[in-house]
């Protein structure tokens, strides 16, 4: 039976807050954030709009990704930095990758938003396992 209890908190917030660090610059418009505005049609003034209940949950579907990042490597013991990172890309290409793309296919998303949006996923995931790796 699964152990769902976690040991380290400091780790999960600390990877949560580096996810959103990564989630921040990669959206912003010195990164790729005109260009996701502009495919995803969200307004600067959408942005502004947006509620901190929206926020809220996004920050709680982060921690929830901790855990779940966190259960995986507890259960695979990755031995380096490296196998975990390897583990969070199978984890982006099997879980991630798939739903984004069958959903964006039915969706008519543009497959500029889908590769905007699976890279910064992926780069999240990456940041999230290298912190949780050590933690």
């Amino acid at each position: 039976m699964l152990d769902f209890i976690i040991t380290n908190w400091f780790g999960i917030v600390l990877a949560s807050f580096f996810a959103v660090i990564v989630a921040v610059v990669w959206h912003s418009p010195l990164v790729l954030g005109k260009l996701w505005q502009k495919e995803a049609g969200i307004k600067s003034k959408d942005i502004k709009s947006i509620s901190i209940t929206n926020y809220l949950i996004a920050l709680l579907m982060i921690l929830l990704t901790a855990v779940v990042l966190k259960r995986f490597l507890v259960i695979t013991n990755p031995q380096t930095l490296f196998d975990a990172i390897k583990l969070s890309i199978w984890i982006w290409v099997g879980f991630m990758v798939t739903y984004v793309v069958v959903g964006g296919i039915f969706e008519k998303v543009s497959k500029k938003l889908m590769v905007i949006d699976l890279v910064g996923q992926v780069l999240i995931l990456i940041t999230m396992i290298s912190v949780l790796f050590y933690y």
